[in-house]
């Protein structure tokens, strides 16, 4: 039972249970109030549209998550010349990503805020205690409508988006990264090309083939080093086991969660008899020595060794960019068909994700030029400028898209360390429409475009629950993570047998996953109120 005690230690991680949590907000909070359309002295300071924002001087300061390979934020060539064409200081504070959210919940527990939460790792936890229950954070719907038309317009175009960073009180409080690129959200499915075409086989369509190639990969030496050391499928951790091959199995993860949602229901399918299938498969592929022995053990380094060095035969990566050396060996596929005709790739993330990347707070005089001063970044125009900086200078138009200048991509102390100069990109997180990744490669976004028609075509991200749901829920969801997880590890390695599946479904009923289940359509139907 060692690898078990591994589990247990291990899942304390998975079970971190951040981003679909609330925090908390009382039943007569729903209307809270929204600032003036004027904002005080906005009227006398802010210019209608255009550059710049406003016709007199105005500071706003700013706190934020510093990745390490950020420049100091005052120092970055975007934000410093953004502030020449908005003519809006702000004010700079940010702290190392090591610590940032103790000093983030220091400014809100002794009410120091700053006028503006930029790149502050915003929890869902946050944002409902702070905008819902606490208004720290201000409603922006009103602000949006008024004066941000190309969020407005994002907003119109992806509703989905809109809902997502709608709380349960119909008022949105932070903003999201939009990543309008596929490539941008989630794992791809990645195979080993040159093994396929050394032993004369093709990519896999349905479960069948893929047994068959993955025993190929394991028996027939396809590598050539006279070694059986080739990973037919190299599962990363076991929070793969709920995305990778669910989509075959016709399982969405919808809602942050292990969720379908059809017709307007919400479905939890961790007891349905199609998960029951896939974990079968899976121990199918444990037993006969097709799956990454260690999956289970989420010891990331070796994993990746594993990758640098080519020994997957397939695998799922969100970028090539821990196995750029032999990036070329691998191709994109599209997700096998499973028992049941089903063919969907659900490992990917919403469109607006992260939510919190953006918050104005109840000091701040100016919101509506705030509002302004962010909204530039979600028109194309800004956001290029966002990722690539100045034309001429750090990048340069080739065939009518924007290319890095060598001096960044060949930067002797790495790309993501140059970038950091320039922009906030590395890290992610600052609230801008992402069209092309900057960071993904051309290769990896090949691998996507294969798989990108069997993608989900509208994703709900996690809700962002009151006090009285997240009281609810915090535990059951907890104790169901815990149980769900080490399950199905279990049944995998065959630790425990397809006959207690009855005792385990009936288990998760006593866990109350129904009521679980309710919280969650109680959620989905006030995203959805019109």
């Amino acid at each position: 039972m060692n690898r078990m005690k591994t589990l247990s230690t291990s899942f304390m991680a998975v079970a971190a249970f951040s981003s679909l949590l609330a925090g908390c907000s009382s039943g007569d909070q729903g209307a809270a109030k929204q600032p003036s359309a004027a904002g005080g002295d906005a009227g006398s300071v802010l210019n209608a549209s255009g550059f710049p924002i406003v016709n007199s001087e105005v500071s706003m300061r700013v706190f934020g998550c510093k990745d390490p390979n950020q420049a100091a934020w005052k120092d970055v060539l975007v934000l410093k010349e953004y502030e020449k064409k908005s003519g809006i200081k702000m004010v700079y504070e940010e702290t190392p990503t090591q610590g940032c959210a103790e000093k983030r919940n220091l400014l809100f527990a002794s009410n120091e805020l700053p006028d503006v939460f930029l790149r502050a790792d915003l929890s869902n936890t946050d944002i409902s205690k702070y905008g819902m229950q606490e208004q720290m954070l201000i409603p922006l719907e009103g602000l949006i409508d008024k004066y941000a038309p190309n969020l407005k317009k994002l907003f119109d175009q992806y509703p989905e988006a809109k809902k997502s960073v709608t709380a349960t009180d119909g008022h949105i409080y932070s903003l999201p990264v939009l990543r309008l690129q596929a490539a941008g959200r989630g794992d791809k499915i990645w195979i080993n090309q040159d093994w396929l075409t050394k032993l004369n086989l093709k990519e896999p369509t349905n479960i069948d083939e893929l047994l068959t190639v993955l025993r190929a990969f394991r028996d027939q030496d396809p590598n050539g080093n006279g070694k059986k050391d080739e990973i037919p499928l190299g599962l990363r951790d076991p929070g793969m086991v709920f995305t990778t091959f669910a989509g075959s199995f016709g399982l969405d993860h919808q809602l942050g969660t292990n969720a379908n949602i059809d017709g307007g229901k919400v479905k939890l399918w961790v007891g349905d008899d199609r998960y029951k299938e896939l974990l079968m498969f899976l121990n199918k592929l444990y037993a006969e020595k097709l799956l990454y022995a260690d999956f289970y053990s989420q010891d990331l380094p070796k994993w990746r060794s594993n990758l640098s060095q080519a020994l997957y035969g397939m695998f799922f990566i969100y970028a090539s960019d821990p196995f750029t050396k032999v990036e070329n060996q691998f191709a994109g596929m599209a997700p096998v068909k499973g028992p049941h005709g089903d063919q969907m790739l659900s490992t990917g993330s919403p469109l607006a994700s992260p939510i919190g990347t953006f918050a104005i707070t109840n000091v701040n005089k100016n919101p509506e030029a705030a509002i302004r001063w962010v909204d530039y970044f979600y028109s194309e125009e800004g956001s290029r400028f966002f990722n690539y900086g100045v034309e001429g200078q750090t990048y340069s138009m080739q065939s009518g898209k924007p290319v890095l200048a060598d001096s960044i991509k060949n930067d002797p102390r790495g790309m993501m360390a140059a970038l950091g100069q320039v922009n906030l990109v590395p890290g992610g997180g600052f609230p801008t429409i992402i069209v092309d990744d900057i960071v993904l490669s051309e290769r990896t976004k090949e691998v996507s475009a294969v798989s990108e028609p069997f993608t989900s075509k509208m994703m709900y991200g996690a809700p962002i629950f009151d006090q009285e749901a997240t009281d609810t829920i915090v535990p059951i969801k907890a104790d169901l993570d815990k149980f769900v997880q080490e399950s199905a590890i279990k049944f995998i390695l065959g630790e425990m047998s397809f006959d207690k599946w009855d005792e385990y479904t009936a288990t998760l009923k006593k866990m109350k996953i129904d009521q679980l289940e309710q919280a969650y359509q109680k959620a989905f139907d006030a995203m959805n109120k019109s």
